[in-house]
């Protein structure tokens, strides 16, 4: 990790500690007592090293405890910052906390004092005498980055981040200080049209540094990476989609086991009577063992879109919203393959209930008169109250001729029917829903831990759901296999599905829906 010097490797004087910005004795950094040479003494181990030579522009640093993430992550900002006057380097993590006490705090007790020109602590950043400026932002909200113009960013406990935080960084990584522009044989400066710039070489960066998780860091880091590099004992296979890969990205996922230099017997002490689940995640960097996702095979139902025969029955769910997203999802039963087919979904928010009304009609017009399998489906909160003089949301729906039943409460069961749809491949999910697909991804059981009872972490994190709970209504309402509607088999009230359907019928079902929306008054979409 560390080699003591004892000489100026130029001019053979003695070398000391370099003072830190701190004021403590620098950990890496030893400077000459007479030509005023500084020594870098922080030799990387072979996980380390192969990141730090990763040529990458988003680079995954991901490892279980006691791999050195944060001290690679800190030499790469170091090497950034030295090699690219002018840089500007965002450090940040979902709360200030999370590398206040972390990456700052080291870099502080590291970097010698001859090196910072000045800092702001009201802005939180430290200006280098190479013009180089290292800034530290919580990413708790994606609009305070909006103004950044960055030449390298690190996200720290990048799994406590929000993925739209990575994107939204992303797109503020294009300072062109950290890029050369090619020459000419004359030496003039290399364009194309229009005058734009050709650059002969571009080092922007970006590290996501974080322990084994789901969500956007194995959905949009680890599975779109160019290359996977892994140390120890990580014994993950990862299901890749090629069209998914993404060239400027890389990952390196390594094991406890890789630091050399941790104290004796400190693997042995943190797996003393822990469970294997924890082994495999926390000490062999396992991500399969971090995932808890609660439909891990959905992606695998995701299928290009084609048209949909007439004759399909449709079932429609409705996730009503105002600040959040209000989702309707659209489904289409398949008789003859036995198949749920998720062919549509409508996402908005900030709308009122006619609008959404307008929004139903509209997007139901190509469904034939008497092609609904049953009345659609909403949220069962939105129903019926204990106080009979408070009007509930399907009452106002019913103003605008839709009559939507309630769906079924229970968390646990549509858990347990909607993976038997997708464990049984009973369903297929067009790429025209967007937001459905990416809440499959990241859909999860919380955290699991060592302290809270199982019961607290059966039950799924209430958010990010709005269209999943749409579907998991709609499978509720369907026979366990889509196929037996076409046979009249017992419906899951244990009626015929025949008197059923009548039983629920939905007044619209009876008009004109072709009238009711040429006279329909809310504002167009």
């Amino acid at each position: 990790m560390k080699t003591k010097y004892s000489k100026c490797p130029r001019c053979q004087a003695k070398l000391s500690r370099a003072i830190a910005y701190s004021g403590a004795k620098s950990q890496f950094w030893y400077e000459c007592t007479k030509c005023n040479t500084f020594v870098y003494t922080y030799i990387p181990q072979d996980h380390q090293f192969q990141l730090h030579k990763d040529p990458h522009r988003y680079v995954g640093n991901f490892g279980a405890y006691g791999t050195g993430k944060t001290l690679t992550t800190r030499g790469e900002v170091y090497k950034h910052a030295f090699i690219t006057p002018d840089a500007n380097i965002l450090i940040g993590a979902n709360v200030t906390s999370q590398y206040e006490q972390t990456i700052k705090r080291e870099i502080e007790n590291d970097i010698p004092q001859a090196f910072v020109k000045g800092t702001s602590a009201r802005y939180s950043y430290m200006d280098l005498v190479n013009g180089a400026r290292i800034m530290y932002r919580p990413l708790d909200k994606e609009g305070k980055l909006r103004s950044l113009n960055l030449t390298m960013f690190a996200v720290i406990e990048a799994s406590e981040a929000d993925g739209d935080t990575f994107h939204q960084l992303k797109t503020r990584l294009r300072n062109t200080a950290a890029s050369k522009q090619a020459t000419t044989e004359t030496g003039e400066p290399a364009t194309k049209e229009n005058d734009l710039p050709v650059y002969e070489a571009d080092w922007r960066k970006g590290i996501i540094e974080s322990n084994p998780d789901s969500g956007w860091i194995r959905t949009d880091v680890l599975l779109a990476s160019d290359t996977i590099s892994k140390y120890g004992e990580v014994f993950d296979q990862y299901p890749q989609d090629p069209d998914h890969i993404d060239p400027n990205t890389s990952t390196h996922v390594a094991s406890t086991g890789v630091n050399g230099h941790l104290p004796e017997g400190y693997i042995q002490e943190l797996c003393k009577n822990k469970p294997s689940w924890w082994v495999d995640r926390y000490i062999k960097g396992s991500f399969s063992y971090a995932e808890g996702l609660v439909y891990p095979l959905a992606i695998d139902r995701v299928v290009e879109p084609y048209k949909i025969p007439k004759n399909w029955k449709r079932i429609v769910a409705h996730d009503y919203g105002l600040s959040d997203n209000a989702t309707f999802i659209f489904g289409a039963i398949d008789q003859e393959r036995s198949k749920l087919v998720i062919y549509k979904e409508v996402v908005t928010n900030n709308r009122n209930i006619e609008q959404l009304a307008k929004l139903y009609h509209k997007n139901t017009m190509e469904v034939p008169e008497g092609g609904m399998y049953c009345s659609p489906i909403i949220d069962p909160k939105s129903g019926t109250k204990r106080d009979y003089n408070k009007t509930t949301l399907i009452d106002h729906y019913l103003d605008y001729n839709i009559y939507f039943e309630p769906g079924h409460v229970n968390i646990d069961a549509r858990v347990y029917r909607l993976n038997t749809y997708i464990e049984t491949n009973s369903i297929e999910i067009f790429t025209t829903c967007p937001h459905l697909i990416q809440e499959l991804k990241n859909y999860k059981f919380p955290e699991k831990s060592l302290t809270k009872t199982r019961k607290s972490q059966d039950k799924p994190e209430d958010k990010n759901n709005h269209c999943i709970n749409a579907l998991e209504w709609i499978t509720m309402k369907l026979p366990s296999r889509p196929g037996k509607i076409a046979t009249g088999m017992i419906y899951e009230s244990g009626q015929e599905v025949k008197e059923a359907r009548n039983q629920h019928m939905a007044p619209w079902e009876l008009d004109s829906i072709e009238e009711f929306y040429e006279d329909f008054s809310a504002p167009s979409f």
